[in-house]
């Protein structure tokens, strides 16, 4: 049956039948070709996360594994089970997949898609990328990726369990490691990879942050080793200089490849579609995880193929999203051009259904990596007036007085606009009351937070002179005191972005209080 093979008939029982490449998946392969097998961590880590137990419930989703602290009910299973001999294996081996610093000589997740070159206890324990057979990039299903995940979940126990022992600086190492790692995934080939990557570091370094602010209202084990150690680890997050790097971060080539791949099996050349393939080529992209899909499928394609244009058509139509994007990813987020709708949002997609179909979401990668930036600026931001708090025993007068013992160079705030004769402008810092204005008859008072989260319930909370805050310019690039503040990079009028305290932490605690976790 033309299609895709379900990835179920390539661990039938006997020799494992090789799907076989083409000049499209050895394009895809071409950046891990030359890698040497010492250098790949993807032979280091994978045989060790299929020996991974299962999480406990508790642990078994990043939000839940993120959201667990010592007083939880569900904390002593999560503990043991990051505990256990294969979690420690994982854990143990994460420092040696991220410890080199030259790129030339770091590691790298190298594993090829497809079959070909992988292991064979890795395909039969599904930690791999299935193309089906035919070969099919647009049809990748990243098996490996969900044993990521359980490693994520596994990593932000961890951190938690070593800063309730008293040891925070090996919490926030161990989260630092793994972000480092995440970025490995970012320099992958496609858009889901790339994603993943992204978010997995953003959700890194936001931890950083909430174990940093647990600690500091509990046991304070960090302000042990602020001194020696936290420097240093503000500077492994230099999003430039540093191994995480942003900046290097390039747009997916695999999902621009599969599509050449897929209009060279469905249309023929310099003609139209290729009745013979089209449809059942194309439902079988489609229906990769639900087989029994694929007869509706294939009726659904077979009924658009009138509306199709020709080769030469899609030939010209397929450069065009890609390079509208290529054009978009290395300007600054207040662009003008970035307020346009993308080429990808306004494709005929009825006409083009073999591009629209393969199209991966890039607009969104914008946003998750404007995200990023402002994460990571903001958690190197944090830590440094976390380290210049424990060494005086006060808050700084200002957040760049921090620099250049704790934060060597502070880059500018992602989302604030004003960058006229090269000003580069900081993160918004203040310390409530302190640093607040109050008219000769008025009584100082806290400074109210109006908390806003997608799917939660909005809620406010007063702060004292006992903390303080840092706050981004936010999607709408106006300072507004975080009098209001919602963590999005989608446009909010009025609303900041809160670094400090972290809004996991506080959320958190507002659940706490009112009896909806336990």
């Amino acid at each position: 049956m033309a299609g895709l093979m379900l990835a179920g008939s390539l661990l039938a029982a006997g020799p494992l039948p090789l799907a076989r490449a083409d000049e499209f998946v050895d394009k895809a392969n071409k950046a891990f070709a030359e890698i040497s097998q010492a250098r790949r961590s993807d032979l280091v880590l994978l045989p060790l996360l299929a020996k991974m137990a299962p999480a406990p419930k508790s642990a078994g989703t990043l939000d839940s594994a993120r959201s667990l602290i010592p007083a939880s009910s569900g904390w002593a299973e999560a503990k043991a089970w990051a505990e256990a001999g294969p979690q420690k294996a994982v854990l143990d081996a994460l420092p040696g997949l991220v410890k080199e610093t030259d790129i030339q000589k770091s590691m790298v997740f190298g594993q090829p898609y497809g079959v070909e070159g992988v292991p064979i206890d890795l395909v039969r324990a599904k930690l791999y990328t299935d193309l089906g057979d035919p070969a099919t990039l647009s049809g990748a299903r990243f098996l490996f990726l969900p044993a990521l995940d359980a490693m994520q979940n596994l990593v932000h126990v961890e951190a938690m369990r070593r800063s309730d022992a008293g040891d925070t600086m090996g919490g926030l190492t161990v989260l630092a490691d793994f972000a480092v790692f995440a970025r490995q995934i970012a320099d992958r080939q496609f858009y889901k990879e790339i994603d993943w990557g992204v978010r997995a570091i953003t959700a890194s370094v936001e931890r950083m942050r909430d174990i940093t602010y647990l600690d500091s209202k509990a046991k304070q084990g960090l302000s042990a080793k602020a001194s020696d150690e936290l420097p240093g680890l503000i500077e492994r997050l230099d999003p430039e200089k540093g191994p995480l790097n942003i900046a290097r971060i390039r747009l997916p080539a695999g999902d621009r490849i599969g599509a050449e791949q897929l209009m060279g099996r469905v249309f023929v050349n310099r003609a139209g579609v290729n009745t013979t393939t089209f449809a059942t080529t194309m439902a079988a992209l489609g229906s990769t995880d639900r087989p029994l899909r694929l007869f509706s499928e294939s009726a659904k394609w077979q009924s658009i193929i009138p509306r199709q244009k020709g080769w030469f058509d899609m030939n010209d139509e397929l450069p065009k999203p890609y390079n509208d994007w290529a054009g978009r990813w290395d300007l600054e987020a207040f662009n003008r051009r970035l307020d346009t709708p993308s080429y990808a949002s306004t494709l005929d997609r009825g006409s083009y259904a073999v591009l629209a179909e393969t199209l991966p979401p890039i607009d969104d990668l914008f946003k998750l990596r404007q995200v990023l930036r402002t994460e990571v600026a903001g958690t190197r931001a944090a830590l440094g007036v976390m380290g210049y708090f424990y060494a005086t025993k006060s808050f700084p007068p200002q957040i760049t007085s921090v620099r250049p013992r704790w934060v060597k160079l502070f880059e500018a705030d992602p989302f604030n606009p004003n960058r006229g004769r090269g000003a580069v402008p900081p993160l918004e810092y203040f310390v409530p009351i302190r640093d607040q204005t109050f008219g000769p008859r008025e009584e100082p008072k806290p400074h109210t937070i109006s908390i806003f989260m997608p799917d939660q319930a909005n809620f406010d909370l007063k702060f004292k002179q006992d903390q303080f805050i840092i706050y981004s310019a936010g999607s709408d690039g106006a300072k507004n005191y975080a009098s209001k503040v919602q963590n999005t990079s989608a446009r909010v009028l009025g609303a900041d972005y809160l670094i400090w305290p972290p809004i996991k932490s506080l959320f958190r605690q507002y659940q706490i209080d009112k009896g909806d976790l336990k």
